[in-house]
């Protein structure tokens, strides 16, 4: 995971160091690290708070777009977290604060729920089902855990998920290879799809979602980080 685990007054996590942002673990009194994909990223979390405790926690990372409305880079701020039929678990007190103050920065951001899957959903007919099934703005795959995570620890959490993928774009099989793979060849994964035709004229669109999924939570956790600390 790669972070020194000294107690901060923030800690910021990620599924991956992209979704991380390059943020500076070593600021005074705040923290970063990635945790990682899946319901194991509540485990990971767990084991990081236990090691050394924080106040405040964001939890940064790419999302779809349930919501037919949605673009890239455009920032749900979770006021709940789904997964199937479970209880939904609170976004907690400070979502609507940190999306009033992401919205005053001139960012695209709304508040919903956020349905957490076991699988991605690659298709426009998969999306379509979890938006009715759910009510959810956009999926994610670990949000759900994570959520968990800090409600048994007790930490405040604020959620903030950027839209990769629209609702009516088609994702690339091998993006469900790469998540299988919990992300550790995804280089390997995306070059052998490339060899496949149709595969090859989806990835160039996918990166460039990528990049400004990426800049909308660097963004986000600049103003975050400008505000929210000091008022703990």
């Amino acid at each position: 995971m790669g972070t020194e685990t000294v107690a901060a007054h923030l800690l910021t996590i990620a599924p991956t160091r992209r979704e991380l942002g390059g943020l500076d673990s070593h600021r005074e009194g705040q923290r970063a690290s990635v945790v990682g994909m899946g319901r194991a990223a509540g485990g990971r979390l767990t084991a990081l708070l236990e090691e050394a405790p924080c106040r405040l926690m964001v939890s940064l990372g790419y999302s779809g777009a349930l919501d037919p409305n949605l673009r890239t880079g455009d920032l749900v701020v979770s006021t709940a977290y789904l997964h199937g039929a479970e209880p939904p678990i609170s976004g907690g007190p400070l979502a609507t604060r940190a999306a009033v103050l992401l919205r005053e920065s001139g960012l695209s951001v709304q508040e919903g729920p956020v349905l957490t899957v076991d699988e991605p959903l690659l298709s426009p007919r998969a999306k379509r089902r979890a938006r009715h099934g759910s009510g959810a703005l956009v999926v994610d795959m670990e949000g759900r855990w994570i959520a968990e995570a800090a409600a048994v620890k007790g930490v405040p959490l604020i959620g903030i998920r950027a839209v990769l993928d629209e609702a009516r774009f088609p994702l690339p099989a091998f993006v469900a290879d790469i998540v299988a793979d919990s992300e550790r060849r995804e280089w390997a994964h995306a070059v052998r799809a490339m060899c496949n035709p149709s595969a090859f004229g989806s990835f160039l669109p996918l990166a460039l979602k990528s990049r400004g999924a990426s800049r909308a939570l660097q963004m986000a956790m600049k103003n975050i980080i400008a505000v929210f600390p000091d008022q703990l």
